[in-house]
């Protein structure tokens, strides 16, 4: 399968590396890390270790199979407009944080999907793959379709083990909702996922969760957010957010896309608040 990974940072070069055991894999990226992978190759390492020499471009060429979007939820309709010039009805598979992507796929065959794995950019050309986490892949109108579970299993043969299930949508409210008890507390206090295991910040991830779960209540979703964050953080513990490392780069981070979906809740509020003024200063 030829397979498009765009927006090829730290989650899409590790997604990118994985799958390149068994497919044609192309990076579309920008920057020094574009330059890096096409003079050195991509290296990996933590628990994926390796070089890996992938094809790499700024831009989405056309001709593949699979596109993988992994950009930041703000770049989406940017993205959009880069693959519309070339596109031909190719699936499009979502791996982005936060709610509402999906709906700016809406004129594209998308195949929403989750993943919890933890990644680190380093510095141009080299990742770190810092957590092994679950992912997940399904038809947004629940069907389990064929090409859902060719994909599947493509995905896990590469080592990226994929689970096809029926309730995706539910699954990317939950995962916003994890994100929400983990990245803006990471964001603020410039600490890596495992530092929330600590007693005092377990107090924040406890409010910030149980004001989540409230939320996905009212939209039919039963999780305990919480328990299933600290699951996450034990998993990823040596992994810097997403959110972290875009405060630590002085870039804008996907809080609007994460947070504010549960801002009526006080300690989301408070947290999307300290996540903003960090954006602005």
């Amino acid at each position: 399968m030829r397979v498009a990974i765009f927006g090829a940072g730290a989650l899409g070069s590790v997604i990118g590396a994985l799958l390149s055991r068994r497919n044609e894999v192309l990076l579309i990226t920008r920057g020094e890390h574009l330059k890096s992978i096409r003079e050195n190759g991509l290296k990996v390492t933590g628990i994926t270790e390796g070089i890996f020499h992938l094809e790499a471009e700024s831009y989405y060429p056309g001709g593949y199979d699979l596109i993988i979007l992994t950009v930041k939820a703000y770049d989406t309709k940017e993205a959009i407009e880069n693959i519309k010039r070339e596109y031909k009805g190719e699936a499009i598979m979502t791996f982005q944080n936060g709610v509402g992507i999906v709906d700016m796929l809406s004129n594209f065959d998308v195949i929403p999907g989750v993943t919890t794995h933890g990644a680190t950019l380093i510095s141009p050309g080299v990742v770190r793959h810092a957590g092994y986490g679950d992912t997940y892949i399904g038809e947004k109108n629940g069907e389990i379709s064929e090409r859902v579970l060719m994909i599947a299993r493509n995905f896990t043969e590469c080592g990226l083990k994929t689970e096809v299930v029926n309730d995706i949508m539910e699954r990317r409210w939950i995962k916003a909702a994890i994100n929400a008890c983990i990245n803006p507390l990471t964001a603020v206090l410039g600490v890596k996922n495992g530092r929330l295991l600590n007693e005092n910040l377990r107090e924040i991830m406890k409010c910030i969760g149980e004001e989540c779960s409230i939320a996905l209540k009212k939209r039919g979703i039963d999780a305990d957010v919480y328990a299933l964050a600290l699951e996450v953080v034990e998993k990823t513990k040596e992994n810097k957010s997403s959110m972290l490392q875009d405060i630590l780069l002085g870039r804008r981070t996907e809080v609007d896309y994460i947070v504010r979906p549960f801002i009526d809740g006080k300690c989301n509020r408070i947290m999307y608040n300290l996540v903003k003024f960090l954006e602005e200063n």
